[in-house]
């Protein structure tokens, strides 16, 4: 959930190791990009630095600040055959 105010906004972001390419990605869902890194760390700071330019393009132009849309959910499947 995004939370907005004046000063702050807080955006969910989806991390992921991939661990055949040894690399970390990240997906920032209120805006719809992505980024990566070889580390957690390094997916991180690329995902805020992208997100810092979405916000700073979206305050330049007048357009609304992104909003957390998606609904992220885990859910459980039973296994056939085990």
């Amino acid at each position: 959930m995004s939370t907005v105010n004046t000063n702050t906004i807080e955006l969910q972001i989806l991390f992921e190791e991939d661990k055949n390419e040894g690399n970390f990605s990240a997906y920032i869902p209120a805006i719809r990009l992505g980024a990566m890194g070889d580390t957690l760390e390094e997916a991180r700071k690329n995902a805020m630095d992208l997100v810092e330019i979405q916000l700073q393009t979206a305050r330049t132009n007048g357009d609304d600040l992104p909003r957390d849309t998606a609904i992220i959910e885990t859910i459980r499947f039973d296994l056939i055959g085990s």
